[in-house]
């Protein structure tokens, strides 16, 4: 993380960590721990890098999600959820909410954690919990993220 300086009041900034800031755009929130921000004596606060909002969205999006146990969808018209791990149909309705921590490392910042909540459905047959559909999270993961960062109060770089 380089120095620069506050894009408001023009003082010089230094390296800080954000302990905690939640961002949600139903049915995902999104928990982001010890964030690496860039932070002026007056208590403004920057992305360490112009390019951490979208490094960190691709790697959500393209690392992480795709990690996560999702259901399998069959159907054309009308989709079904199978679990993935025996095949059994899936209730439509999630059973509970389910945090996913996932560990973040991009490139010139700290590591920092990310938590993904987002309903999980429980299989009836083996107990495997899964989400009903990852392209579902997919689609709601930009939305919690800007939602996270603006009650950060980040100013644009």
């Amino acid at each position: 993380m380089t120095t620069r300086r506050c894009t408001i009041c023009k003082a010089d900034t230094e390296a800080a960590r954000l302990a905690l800031t939640h961002g949600e755009d139903a049915p995902l929130a999104v928990t982001v721990h010890d964030m690496p921000v860039l932070e002026c004596p007056h208590g403004h606060r920057q992305f360490a890098s112009a390019d951490f909002p979208l490094l960190l969205l691709d790697h959500l999006m393209e690392h992480d999600e795709p990690q996560l146990p999702a259901s399998e969808t069959k159907g054309l018209l009308f989709k079904h959820y199978h679990c993935a791990a025996c095949g059994t149909k899936l209730a439509s309705s999630p059973d509970q909410p389910h945090t996913f921590r996932i560990d973040v490392a991009l490139p010139d910042c700290p590591q920092f954690n990310i938590d993904l909540t987002v309903p999980v459905h429980r299989c009836q047959h083996c107990g495997h919990e899964q989400l009903h559909s990852l392209k579902d999270v997919r689609k709601h993961t930009p939305a919690a993220l800007a939602h996270a960062f603006k009650a950060a109060e980040i100013a644009a770089a």
